[in-house]
């Protein structure tokens, strides 16, 4: 952990300062600590420092469903293949903010994983604070202990470990639909963003009503679907309730397992036109098994639509200025500003 994080972070109980519970080291800003105590200066709440990442986990502990997702996605994201060259395209895609408006931003990637989309941000010239759930973040480790830049934390979405107002930009893509309450979390993200900052936020979407789904905006090469929409319509429901029913027994089968069975359905994600019926059409197979894995693994899996999430921007002060464009299934991501 770097000193310099110490200003950003609050009690996930109480919102109390934090500080050292045991310093017992020269306190230079620049200074890395592999290990330590940290105490919230108002309930008394104690946090340790291992391998150089703060765990803020609220005091009470995570409830079982959490403690699962913990675990299934820690397994996932340990084994995703890594950083790939698409990781820059699809970030800038996806967060809707030009490669340009990023340098020397404070950034918080909310729900981070093995911290593909950290290390992008970095790249484009930001200052990262990434923070995750589950243990994959140890993979950004090596990059964090060589760049003053990049900000390792530990917590729940639900209780976030930093203070109000304090990053430029949050970008969570993926990640709010697995919370218990995507509202909920979406409120305590949208809660630590500056004035004139901006948040950018996608979850999963459900296809919802007609007059709802045929509003979906496409991306330019799935233009040709727009005559279609009805059937579209029809067909993706049809998919999301085959998958509400699948997920009914692979959220409750040991991990190894599913990630055995995820293997057949990654091979015949490479078979034209049987490819989607499954969960990743990916060109790498590696991407395809742990996408499939994604999708069928984590005990909360929300679905919403693009007047959802447009709501709750509204309800938290925010100006929206621009909205995601997607394939057949939707994917709703909206960018806002804090004005």
């Amino acid at each position: 952990m770097k000193l310099g994080l110490l200003p950003l972070l609050a009690c996930p109980d109480c919102g109390g300062g934090i500080k050292f519970a045991e310093l017992g080291h020269d306190p230079r800003m620049n200074e890395e600590l592999e290990k330590g105590l940290l105490a919230c200066a108002s309930c008394g709440a104690r946090f340790p420092i291992e391998n150089h990442i703060p765990k803020l986990y609220p005091s009470g502990g995570l409830d079982f469903q959490n403690r699962k997702t913990k675990k299934r996605f820690g397994w996932e994201w340990k084994r995703y293949p890594g950083s790939l060259d698409e990781d820059r395209g699809v970030f800038l895609t996806e967060t809707q903010i030009p490669a340009g408006e990023w340098k020397d931003k404070l950034c918080l990637d909310a729900g981070c994983g093995m911290g593909r989309y950290s290390r992008v941000a970095l790249d484009l010239g930001a200052q990262v604070v990434a923070f995750d759930l589950s243990d994959a973040l140890e993979r950004l480790l090596p990059r964090a202990l060589e760049d003053r830049a990049l900000h390792l934390v530990q917590g729940d979405l639900f209780h976030p470990p930093f203070k109000p107002a304090a990053f430029d930009v949050i970008y969570s893509l993926g990640v709010l639909h697995h919370t218990p309450d995507t509202r909920t979390a979406f409120g305590q993200v949208a809660k630590r963003v500056k004035r004139d900052g901006r948040l950018t936020v996608w979850v999963y979407g459900t296809p919802g009503s007609y007059a709802s789904f045929s509003g979906n905006p496409l991306r330019g090469d799935r233009q040709w679907l727009a005559p279609l929409r009805p059937l579209i319509w029809l067909i993706v429901w049809a998919r999301q309730i085959l998958s509400d029913v699948l997920r009914l027994v692979t959220t409750r089968l040991p991990v190894p397992l599913l990630y055995l069975l995820c293997y057949p359905l990654a091979a015949l994600g490479g078979v034209p036109v049987v490819k989607y019926l499954t969960y990743s059409v990916h060109a790498d197979f590696r991407v395809r098994l742990i996408e499939n894995f994604d999708w069928l693994a984590p005990p909360y899996q929300h679905k919403h639509t693009k007047e959802e999430l447009r709501g709750w921007f509204a309800e938290e002060g925010y100006e929206v200025l621009s909205q995601l464009a997607h394939g057949v299934v939707p994917k709703v991501g909206v960018l806002g500003r804090k004005p």
